[in-house]
């Protein structure tokens, strides 16, 4: 028996792959088969396994930390060699079990950054999350290509720019001397203090996160419009449906698996609130609506006597958070029909 390929050309199932062996003779083969018949492959994905094992995996013993009272003299237990005395100085450090959670659970100052954080991460679902969606169905509207590529390049661009660099334009132009404020002025008004009122302040991390990350975001459902048949778009129109009606029932119909893939990946990371941004542009002045999880971590692991155990905790905490709600909303998006991350 036959079967046909779209160019019309006709093979017998079991034909030999292009590495001499039929598929279910590979599928057979052993383990040791197909590393030796692919390695090539195996090799160019080597330097990315190395990497996320030394980066990625090796630290995961320092989760111990939480649970241990940290002291930067203890002596290691294996010896004095690179990398391996500090697995050896974790091994004689004092088991401490809960206490460090037992203190995170006791701390004012944790909880109003653990509340900050997700207030800030819903607001960047809430006004962020469909913004890609929306210029990527705008700019598909676009008819000509060159002005499709100008569009595309001046929403990109600010992806690229760092936090530091940012944080500096904005302090130029928001600060109580800056250009906003002086022209209020010349109009009559009064400063305002954009980067100290505690109730802008929020509002203001939101916007420019949207503002740096929309063009970016976007790529991913231009990409994905791009891959929608264009027989569906002909056959709308046959039927008489406008742009509106080919945007509700094609073109997003289309992208609908991508988005919800996204926004899985969004929810469970939901306790990673923007550490570079935030940074750059908090002041004390904010800390009571600007402090999140990281930036904590951060002033408390460097700044304010040292615990590393305690911020270890805070990062234990967060991640268990983070998987959980990583778990929940994957279960949610199967539970209403649309395909998960598993």
């Amino acid at each position: 028996m036959l079967t046909t390929k779209k160019d019309g050309a006709a093979s017998a199932p079991g034909r030999p792959s292009a590495y001499g062996r039929t598929a279910p003779a590979l599928a057979a083969a052993g383990l040791g088969a197909r590393l030796a018949r692919y390695k090539y492959f195996y090799v160019l994905l080597l330097p990315a396994i190395l990497f996320y094992f030394v980066f990625n995996y090796i630290p995961m013993y320092g989760i111990v930390l939480a649970f241990k009272h940290y002291r930067f003299n203890t002596p290691s237990a294996l010896g004095n060699l690179p990398l391996i005395s500090y697995i050896g100085q974790f091994m004689n450090m004092e088991w401490v079990g809960l206490q460090w959670f037992e203190m995170l659970g006791s701390r004012p100052d944790f909880w109003r950054a653990f509340t900050n954080t997700l207030l800030i991460s819903f607001y960047r679902i809430l006004f962020g999350f469909p913004a890609p969606i929306i210029l990527a169905l705008l700019m598909n509207e676009v008819q000509r290509d060159g002005v499709k590529r100008v569009y595309q390049t001046v929403y990109t661009f600010p992806h690229f720019l760092s936090w530091v660099l940012i944080a500096g334009v904005l302090f130029g132009i928001l600060s109580t001397n800056g250009a906003l404020n002086q022209l209020i002025v010349k109009l009559g008004g009064d400063r305002t203090q954009f980067l100290t009122d505690t109730s802008l302040f929020r509002g203001l991390l939101v916007s420019t996160e949207i503002w740096k990350s929309v063009g970016w975001g976007s790529i991913i459902f231009l990409a994905a419009i791009a891959g929608i048949d264009p027989q569906l778009y002909e056959a709308a129109t046959i039927d008489g449906a406008g742009r509106w009606k080919s945007l509700l029932h094609v073109t997003w119909p289309g992208i609908t698996t991508t988005a919800v893939i996204l926004l899985i990946l969004q929810v469970g990371n939901i306790l990673n609130a923007g550490f570079d941004q935030v940074l750059n542009m908090m002041n004390p002045a904010v800390y009571e609506v600007g402090d999140i999880i990281d930036t904590y971590v951060f002033r408390m692991s460097f700044w304010d006597p040292k615990n590393f155990g305690f911020t270890t905790a805070v990062g234990l905490f967060k991640s268990v958070i983070n998987f959980a709600l990583l778990v929940a909303a994957n279960w949610g998006a199967r539970l209403l029909g649309q395909q998960g991350l598993f």
